[in-house]
């Protein structure tokens, strides 16, 4: 994507008087803009470095539990099989910029300094939006920069499904995404965080992972006062009793900001940052970060900065992250 900075275009008026005075622009640092996406990429995903196209990831089943043996009698031969694996590719990202020699010269702004703050604040952008579609989307697929880009598990599931299967047979499949809404009190909160702790791995054996962490939409303005109010008040939430609220002190709220909601919808992810780690559950690999690089047109003057980086974002297990509220799922009773 290219973008001209120039007098004609009229879109830099207030730069450009024909006056005797010129307006002097007043730059906005690198954090004008409130948000913190460097957080909200290492609050949901593994961040890794690469020196290569791509990384595969995979691992290994479960042995079956000890068997009792007759004296004498040789144990029970177990085997070990190769588990599910995971090609992540990694994608170019590319934004250039062109400043007229015109523009420079007369409009009396700093502007290799002003195009440096935007192209770290849109690389920033860019890399939490990315990271951000690519864990709330719901399908096997998600659009990003017009590109159809693949959100698949090592079991070729959608991150989100209602089918996960085991490695070996006899695993039954497994569900990680609910109709549900969360309601106005701490039930469907607690039945899922159950359901994500029973989680079997690949060889059927329960994992018992704790699930601490809540992710909500950025516009989901009741949702997110519900939740506050279930993780932090002392009594049950909703409730007329004095029983004490089991939920608090036990989940970290993460407020997505690039998680836009639609209209009437409220889904929600509650994930286990321990299962997130330890299964290289989400997985976000910087290949090469935002590398800039600035020249001068011969035949025009215009100045030029090109900007550029590698990265990608992807998944290896699915049991670390539970959706609610999806569109399509399954509907607990």
């Amino acid at each position: 994507m290219a973008i001209v900075f120039s007098k004609k275009s009229g879109l830099n008026d207030d730069l450009w008087k024909v006056t005797d005075q010129v307006v002097r622009a007043v730059l906005m640092d690198t954090d004008n803009e409130k948000n913190n996406d460097d957080e909200l990429v290492k609050s949901l995903f593994n961040i890794k470095k690469s020196d290569k196209f791509g990384e595969k990831m995979t691992g290994l089943t479960e042995m079956a539990n000890f068997d009792i043996v007759d004296e004498g009698d040789n144990g029970v031969q177990d085997e070990l099989q190769q588990g599910f694996s995971k090609l992540i590719e990694h994608k170019q990202f590319i934004k250039t910029f062109v400043c007229t020699a015109e523009m420079n010269e007369d409009g009396d702004i700093d502007t290799m300094k002003t195009a440096a703050a935007n192209f770290v604040r849109a690389y920033k952008r860019t890399r939490a939006q990315y990271a951000s579609d690519a864990l709330t989307a719901e399908g096997e697929s998600f659009m990003f920069g017009g590109k159809s880009l693949d959100k698949t598990t090592g079991d070729a599931k959608a991150l989100f499904a209602t089918d996960h299967p085991g490695k070996k047979s006899g695993v039954a499949a497994q569900s990680n995404v609910f109709t549900n809404g969360f309601g106005t009190d701490s039930k469907m909160l607690n039945r899922l965080a159950n359901i994500g702790r029973n989680f079997k791995n690949a060889s059927g054996n329960v994992m018992g992972y704790t699930f601490d962490t809540i992710v909500i939409p950025g516009n989901c303005p009741e949702l997110e006062d519900t939740v506050k109010k279930i993780i932090k008040s002392d009594l049950t939430v909703g409730s007329n009793y004095n029983d004490v609220n089991t939920q608090k002190g036990l989940w970290n709220l993460v407020v997505n900001h690039r998680w836009v909601a639609a209209e009437g919808k409220a889904p929600y992810i509650i994930m286990s940052s321990e299962a997130n780690k330890e299964l290289s559950g989400s997985v976000f690999f910087d290949r090469i970060p935002l590398t800039m690089k600035d020249w001068v047109e011969e035949k025009s003057f215009n100045l030029n900065w090109s900007g550029r980086a590698r990265m990608s974002a992807g998944f290896f297990d699915w049991r670390h992250v539970i959706l609610g509220g999806a569109d399509l799922g399954t509907t607990l009773s």
